[in-house]
């Protein structure tokens, strides 16, 4: 149980920071202190200097440090507090601001107070945060890297085209025309480079090669989405399950009932990573398009009746069960592979059985 927590509001230049007293929470929250930081290495060593004066008395194991999840600004801080083997629970800034109720008017100083509170009352969901593998977090850069890539190249090409229908052809339109096949082709060789590099820090690691291995054994799933998966999942140490591996997706669906008045049919919430969402749409829809399981997944629901949006998200669903079924089983993927998984399971009792017997 934690003793004192450390609430920290983070922005790109400073950390706003606010410690609690918990052992006494029936008598109200107690305030120890609060101070401002510089958001770098040499704030961060203020910070817990600071903490340190705060908590004297207190193991370092008794204290939790908190922060909402600010994209690239809180990771350094994060990694920092983690090497120092000191606690850190990264929370969904959406997640405490809606857990807090009402609030009129706000400041960092509030913040991070409100952080403090947030992990003193929800104490038992933490999460401490570990700092992901030098591979994971370089295939992360990679990954967003790349599609950043495809964003320019996706620009050019539009342009191109509004360019090539309207513009009156002449010596300028003709340059401009050609520079920017010239960059398109450019790009296009620097993604193929950028998925070069993926593979390469894939098959440096045995663990990341061997699930991103099984993962696109599926028809329709390739290195982005295998990626994208491995990346997200930390490699599947983070996220652990189908269920919340489809949450994080924005893909599963939930139904809100209350009484008898209000029965809502369940249907996707707005809450997920829509790049990830995007990445997973194409591969469904590729894999019903092509001869299969998936396909005849699709005619079926099709002749039933059932809106096209609503067999897409069905089928981002089986494979994001497929993928974490084939990593937890350890195999690649075979047609009927759960039938057959089953079958070989029972030869391999069959031996043990009569073994018994005797």
């Amino acid at each position: 149980m934690k003793k004192i927590v450390i609430g920290i509001d983070i922005s790109k230049e400073k950390i706003d920071a606010s410690a609690i007293d918990v052992r006494n929470i029936q008598q109200g929250v107690q305030k120890l202190g609060y101070q401002t930081f510089e958001n770098r290495p040499m704030g961060f060593r203020r910070m817990l200097v600071w903490a340190r004066h705060l908590i004297k008395g207190v193991g370092p194991e008794e204290v939790l440090f908190c922060c909402e999840t600010t994209g690239g600004y809180d990771r350094s801080l994060c990694d920092y507090i983690y090497a120092k083997d000191l606690d850190i629970w990264r929370e969904s800034a959406l997640q405490i601001k809606r857990s807090m109720g009402v609030r009129k008017g706000k400041d960092d100083k509030a913040d991070s107070l409100m952080i403090a509170e947030y992990a003193m009352r929800h104490m038992d969901k933490a999460v401490i945060y570990e700092t992901p593998s030098d591979a994971i977090c370089e295939l992360k850069a990679l990954l967003q890297y790349r599609h950043k890539l495809v964003q320019e190249k996706t620009e050019k090409k539009v342009r191109m085209s509004h360019l090539a229908d309207t513009a009156a052809k002449n010596k300028s339109m003709s340059f401009i025309l050609r520079d920017a096949r010239k960059s398109v082709k450019a790009l296009e060789k620097s993604i193929k480079e950028c998925e070069k590099q993926i593979l390469e820090l894939i098959k440096e690691d045995k663990e990341l090669k061997t699930n991103y291995e099984h993962i696109v054994s599926i028809s329709g799933i390739g290195i982005v989405n295998a990626t994208a998966i491995i990346v997200y999942s930390n490699n599947f140490k983070v996220i652990t399950t189908a269920n919340k591996m489809a949450s994080y997706y924005g893909i599963a669906s939930f139904r809100d009932t209350s009484g008898t008045s209000v029965d809502k049919k369940a249907y996707v919430k707005c809450y997920s990573n829509s790049l990830l969402k995007a990445y997973l749409t194409q591969a469904a829809e590729w894999t019903i398009r092509e001869k299969g399981i998936y396909r005849d997944y699709y005619l079926r629901l099709k002749e039933k009746g059932k809106p096209y949006g609503i067999i897409i998200n069905n089928a981002r669903n089986k494979l994001i069960h497929l993928v974490f079924s084939l990593v937890e089983n350890d195999m690649d993927y075979e047609k009927n592979h759960e039938s057959l998984r089953a079958k070989r399971k029972s030869e391999q009792t069959k031996p043990e059985q009569l073994t018994n017997i005797n």
